[in-house]
């Protein structure tokens, strides 16, 4: 099952990184801040785009083919962090933001200019503050309410405890089974995520 949790993960990172290259002003950063944005944004951003596979009237996710509940992942041996993860989809399920909205909110989780080891804070920092004036423009011509960008921007530290509860059960399991890992996890989830694999090169080329 963590295999498989693995693989999806990358499956849906890989659209990520085609999704940053797609963000105004990604690809003009320098190289080192483009590695670090995704590095340290690309799992919240999948934890985000879950809200659209998410069923929030029975608490199941479309995952491998069919919607699941907690119980298939089990296997897992992390209940509390699936919870966590379930619990945050339901939340942003019951939101109700349309694909617009969830991209312009992608976008500002992203573009986070308080990610360590980042070389340029201030151009991240300019980014991020267009984007959420985008986000706030599409919200208000989508007559939402002011407190829903509140509310989403309050998700952000969820979205970071969710990404660190993650890391902390990935090296549990690593430490139990380290041939695993080594031998059965995709190359770039463990470049994401494997703190023993070294701060460097997600490919953003292609």
């Amino acid at each position: 099952m963590w295999q498989l949790c693995a693989i999806k993960i990358t499956e849906a990172i890989q659209y990520v990184v085609e999704f940053a290259k797609r963000i105004d002003g990604f690809m003009e950063l320098c190289q080192n801040d483009q590695i670090v944005l995704l590095k340290a944004g690309s799992l919240e951003v999948v934890f985000i785009r879950m809200c659209r596979a998410f069923d929030s009237q029975n608490s199941t996710v479309y995952f491998d083919g069919k919607y699941a509940g907690t119980d298939v992942f089990k296997a897992l041996g992390c209940d509390d962090l699936i919870r966590l993860v379930f619990e945050f989809g339901k939340s942003m399920s019951v939101i109700h933001l349309s694909e617009e909205e969830i991209a312009l909110f992608s976008a500002y989780v992203l573009m986070s200019a308080d990610r360590t080891w980042l070389q340029e804070k201030v151009k991240v920092e300019k980014l991020q503050q267009k984007i959420q004036l985008a986000l706030q423009h599409v919200l208000q011509k989508n007559g939402r309410e002011d407190v829903v960008l509140t509310k989403l921007i309050c998700k952000v530290s969820t979205l970071r405890a969710l990404v660190s509860r993650h890391t902390e059960k990935l090296t549990a399991f690593k430490a139990t089974y380290p041939d695993i890992v080594q031998a059965h996890f995709p190359p770039l989830y463990k470049e994401l995520f494997d703190s023993d694999f070294e701060q460097g090169s997600v490919s953003i080329d292609g």
